[in-house]
C-alpha cells in the first residue's frame, strides 16, 4: 500500500501539534514550572476524565449542554435563514427588519441574559434562548450575503424561462448560497456551545458549565480540566459534522470542500 502523504497530512499535523502541547504541559506540570493547583499533570486529568466517564457522571452533566447547544442552534438556523431569505427577496422587509436586527446584535448577549431568565426560566429554556440569539448573526448575515451573490445572469435565465420568484429562490439562490451559508453555520456550532456553557455557568445546577464551576469551586482542577477537554473534543465533532454535511452538498466546490488535496 503506497503511502500517500498528502492523505494523511490533514490527521498527522494536528496530531503532532497536539503532542507538543502535551508534551509541553507534561513537562510545565511534573517540573513544577507552574503550581499544580494552577495547572495539573495530564495524567490526572486523563485519571479523572477516564473515572467519570466510567461512572457515568460526566455523562449526566453533558446531555443537557448537548440538548440545549442543538435545539438552540437549529432553531437559529432556521430562524436567520428565512429572515435572509425574507430581506433578499423584499426591499420592504429590509428598510423594515435589518436596522433594528443589526442594533440586536450590537447589544452583548451576556448583558440580557437576567431578561432571559425572567422570559424563558431558569431550565433548559433559558439555555436555548441564549444559544439561539448568540448563533443568530452569523448564520443571518453569511445567508443573507450569499442569496445576494447569486448569479445575476441565471437568475434572468430562469425568468425567461417562466420560472416564479419561489422557483428561482429553491433552484438558484439557495444553493448558491451554500458556500456563504455553511461558513456561518460552521463559526455559529462554536458559539452555540459556548453561549450554552456560559448560561450554565450564570444559572444553571446542571451542564458541563455548571460542572466546570463546581469542580473550580472544590479545587478539583483535574475534573475541571477534564470537563474542558470534552468540550473542547464535542466543538470539534460538532464543526467536522458540519463540514462533512458541507461536502455532501458542496461537492463541486473543491476549494472550500478541500476536495482538491484529496
Amino acid at each position: 500500500m503506497r503511502f500517500d502523504r498528502r492523505r494523511l497530512a490533514p490527521v498527522l499535523y494536528p496530531a503532532a501539534a497536539i503532542l507538543v502541547l502535551l508534551l509541553v504541559w507534561h513537562v510545565a506540570a511534573t517540573r513544577r514550572w507552574i503550581p499544580d493547583y494552577l495547572l495539573p499533570e495530564p495524567l490526572k486529568v486523563l485519571t479523572a476524565l477516564v473515572a467519570n466517564v466510567a461512572d457515568g457522571s460526566i455523562w449526566t452533566q453533558l446531555k443537557p449542554t448537548l440538548l440545549a447547544t442543538l435545539a438552540g442552534y437549529v432553531i437559529s438556523a432556521a430562524i436567520a435563514i428565512l429572515l435572509a431569505a425574507l430581506i433578499s427577496e423584499s426591499r420592504w422587509a429590509e428598510r423594515g427588519l435589518l436596522l433594528p436586527l443589526m442594533a440586536a446584535q450590537a447589544t452583548p448577549k451576556v448583558a440580557i441574559a437576567p431578561l432571559v431568565f425572567l422570559w424563558a426560566g431558569f431550565d433548559i429554556s433559558g439555555n436555548v434562548v441564549l444559544v439561539a440569539l448568540i448563533c443568530f448573526f452569523p448564520i443571518f448575515t453569511n445567508a443573507l450575503a450569499g442569496f445576494r451573490a447569486c448569479d445575476p445572469n441565471l437568475v434572468d435565465l430562469f425568468r425567461a424561462a417562466g420560472a416564479g420568484r419561489m422557483h428561482i429562490w429553491r433552484h438558484v439562490k439557495l444553493p448558491g448560497s451554500f458556500v456563504h451559508l455553511f461558513a456561518g453555520l460552521e463559526v455559529a456550532i462554536a458559539f452555540a456551545l459556548i453561549g450554552c456553557v456560559v448560561m450554565e455557568f450564570i444559572s444553571s445546577t446542571r451542564g458541563m458549565g455548571f460542572l466546570i464551576q463546581d469542580a473550580s469551586t472544590k479545587f478539583d482542577l483535574p475534573l475541571s480540566f477534564a470537563a474542558i477537554l470534552t468540550l473542547g473534543f464535542v466543538g470539534l465533532l460538532g464543526n467536522a459534522l458540519v463540514r462533512q454535511v458541507r461536502r455532501r452538498l458542496l461537492f463541486w466546490d473543491t476549494v472550500h470542500t478541500g476536495a482538491d488535496h484529496a
